[in-house]
């Protein structure tokens, strides 16, 4: 038996799923990159907000790679998703989200002030 969602339910479920595990996310900026607000879970960024351009890059195996898994999106609805979301949850002014890997984080780790 196939379920078929609507892009409507699919966005809307997707969004909840964000505002629950990463809706609570507190910004952090330091000296050091100071272009940068960064929004971490614990020790993780979960992203960072270029306050110059406006791009968002999200962690990849955070939330890129669930939705890719688990929704099966493509990156361009996850793009178009997390853009959504981050402006509306986070009121920030977003042209644009990119994923990347984990790896590019390690260097933001422990960036809270």
């Amino acid at each position: 038996m196939k379920i078929i969602i609507t892009e409507s339910k699919l966005e809307k479920a997707a969004i909840n799923w964000l505002n629950k595990n990463y809706g609570d996310l507190e910004p952090y900026e330091t000296e050091k990159y100071p272009e940068y607000i960064f929004y971490q879970q614990g020790k993780e960024v979960i992203f960072d907000y270029n306050k110059e351009n406006g791009f968002v890059t999200v962690n990849y195996n955070e939330i890129w790679s669930f939705f890719k898994s688990f929704f099966g999106m493509e990156y361009e609805q996850i793009q178009a998703l997390t853009k959504v979301w981050v402006e509306e949850r986070y009121n920030l002014r977003v042209t644009t989200t990119k994923s990347i890997f984990t790896g590019h984080f390690h260097r933001w780790r422990n960036v809270t002030i």
